[in-house]
């Protein structure tokens, strides 16, 4: 059978010699660092020392997952774009930490619609309104820098510097962050809550243990309890340190020449750029 014979059902791989074999091209793969580098993956899991992971560019394909209702309504849109997009079929990218999961999606962006990222904000001096264009391929990645309690756990400890108890920490993966962000909505649609409990909501999930107490009603209790300046040291240490991409960028406003440094905006242009 040639390869213009092939059946839709038959592996990727057949498929993608169509285009090699009867156009001539190959879809593009290419290697993207992990902030971790894997560290702290489980030794069972395939992301244990992963220093990179590889993805193809994205095809009219991933086009078709991005725009599924199905998707969007499941709020899986982005986790089966790089399902679709990762080599390796065996990794969960819903196992993967949000800023290892935020390096691919970057990199995918930049494989899909290249690294012109178009975007507005208001400068923080005169609130006037500037449009911008971001080079996504020059955003830097922030590198775990803190070693986790034990090789091969996504665990770290802090001590509080005003009660002085150790904390164990961890990053979230993002499914974990789904299903933070899914809790907070419900609850705050039962109980009709105007109060966030978006910082209650963070420590909860993001603690392991409190002086070795791993209870979850007891370290609920405890985060809605600690010191106000426990819980913002606490939070500070963890953003700081948490592996990603660096999403700062810089603008000078058109107004008035000020210059700006903001955190990039997470807009709809980013996998569907209207540019």
């Amino acid at each position: 059978m040639s390869s213009r014979e092939l059946s839709p059902n038959v592996p990727e791989v057949m498929r993608q010699n169509v285009m090699k074999d009867e156009f001539g091209w190959e879809v593009p793969i290419e290697a993207i660092p992990l902030p971790t580098r894997g560290v702290i993956y489980n030794p069972d899991s395939t992301l244990y020392n992963r220093d990179v992971l590889h993805i193809k560019s994205m095809t009219a394909r991933e086009e078709d997952i991005l725009a599924s209702p199905a998707f969007h309504k499941e709020g899986t849109a982005l986790t089966h774009l790089i399902q679709s997009c990762l080599t390796d079929k065996s990794v969960n990218s819903d196992e993967m930490i949000v800023g290892d999961r935020m390096a691919l999606m970057v990199g995918i962006r930049v494989t899909g619609y290249g690294p012109d990222y178009h975007v507005s904000s208001n400068c923080q001096s005169c609130s006037h309104k500037n449009d911008f264009v971001i080079d996504l391929s020059k955003l830097g990645i922030k590198r775990l820098k803190i070693n986790p309690a034990k090789p091969g756990e996504n665990k770290f400890e802090y001590t509080l510097p005003v009660t002085k108890k150790k904390v164990v920490f961890k990053y979230m993966t993002e499914r974990e962050n789904r299903e933070k962000n899914m809790t907070s909505k419900n609850m705050q649609r039962a109980l009709g809550s105007s109060v966030s409990n978006n910082i209650t909501s963070f420590l909860e999930n993001s603690i392991v243990s409190v002086e070795g107490v791993s209870d979850r009603a007891k370290i609920k209790h405890f985060v809605m309890n600690m010191p106000a300046f426990d819980s913002k040291s606490l939070r500070t240490f963890i953003n700081e340190n948490e592996p990603g991409m660096d999403m700062r960028s810089e603008f000078v406003c058109k107004n008035c020449g000020e210059n700006n440094e903001v955190n990039m905006p997470m807009t709809t242009e980013f996998f569907w750029p209207s540019k």
